[in-house]
């Protein structure tokens, strides 16, 4: 996947694709912008900001969302390539801060030797 060059204040393709998600939700749900907008106490056109991925949903306006629309928060990230790759990075960071605990130097190249045998797989 070829990473998008982005402002720092520019939308990702993670809050389009949630805001996609709010957006099918919400027609799903036979909703219109102006309802949800209503029970979020915003207007209809921050909530189309939202569902274009024009503006980044905050986490407490998206729980806010999610609870208005019957959901967990989880719903928004199900399936998403770009959650897997976050989750994925997460990930080798914590790898690499345990690894970095490892004092013994034997160890360390034998964690090494065991993920190039794993990866080669």
């Amino acid at each position: 996947m070829v990473e998008e060059k982005y402002g720092v204040k520019d939308p990702k393709i993670i809050d389009r694709v949630v805001g996609s998600k709010v957006q099918q939700l919400r027609l799903s749900q036979g909703m219109s912008r102006q309802d949800l907008g209503d029970i979020l106490g915003i207007t209809h056109q921050q909530l189309q900001k939202y569902e274009k991925g024009v503006n980044r949903i905050t986490v407490s306006r998206l729980a806010d969302i999610a609870q208005a629309l019957g959901v967990s928060v989880v719903y928004f990230f199900e399936g998403n390539e770009g959650v897997q790759e976050m989750t994925s990075q997460r990930l080798c960071m914590e790898v690499m801060r345990d690894f970095n605990r490892i004092v013994r130097k034997e160890q360390r190249e034998a964690v090494r030797q065991i993920i190039k045998v794993l990866a080669a797989d």
